[in-house]
């Protein structure tokens, strides 16, 4: 299919079959092109937390308002924010792209002292609400990425991040839960893949400024 086709075919799935598990190479590859999700400067003030393990996973449904699709789906995808985008981050990220571009540290002097002077101004909460847009961006590709695949997918924004944070013990590297996703197999009995997609026609979505 190509890719219009394939964005008709996904839909939030609601219920999963628990019978059938993503394999880890069909998640190890949306996983990988989730990485190449776009972000500002590049810095990607985010990691994704893979949850498999179905007691934590049960124990998440009451922090997701009941979503009972927390617990019946292969993995949780949790996607937090980095509460460490400070100096010593950047100066990593810039040998980290000196070191892929072989180049000299001291050529990307500019950009980084531009950086750490920006990141310096900002308060916490600014940071956190950067870097959760951030977040989004790798969100939309993971789900793309999945449907490429033909893997089934469902965003969560409904969730208590802060039992998130607490669950998934997330403090311990630095991170604030976001946004999630739960992958796996859409049930048989899921009413909602029958259903027409239903989007607004592009000329009540989109304004073109000549």
């Amino acid at each position: 299919m190509n890719l219009k086709e394939t964005m008709l075919w996904r839909y939030a799935v609601k219920k999963f079959d628990e019978t059938k598990k993503v394999s880890e190479e069909k998640l190890n590859e949306i996983l990988e092109i989730t990485n190449l999700a776009p972000t500002s400067y590049g810095l990607q003030p985010y990691m994704t937390v893979i949850c498999s393990n179905q007691d934590i996973k049960n124990k998440l449904v009451p922090a997701s308002y009941r979503q009972k699709s927390i617990a019946e789906s292969s993995h949780l995808i949790v996607f937090a924010a980095r509460t460490d985008i400070n100096e010593k981050y950047i100066n990593k990220f810039i040998k980290l792209t000196a070191d892929i571009r072989k180049i000299n540290v001291e050529e990307l002097e500019e950009f980084k002292n531009m950086l750490i002077n920006s990141f310096s101004k900002k308060t916490d909460e600014e940071i956190f609400n950067w870097a959760s847009k951030q977040a989004y961006l790798a969100l939309g590709t993971f789900l793309t990425a999945c449907a490429n695949e033909k893997i089934d997918s469902c965003p969560i924004g409904g969730f208590i991040p802060e039992k998130y944070d607490e669950i998934l013990n997330l403090q311990k590297y630095n991170l604030k839960s976001v946004v999630a996703a739960v992958v796996g197999y859409r049930h048989p009995d899921d009413k909602y893949q029958t259903l027409a997609k239903v989007r607004k026609p592009n000329n009540e979505m989109i304004i073109n400024i000549k």
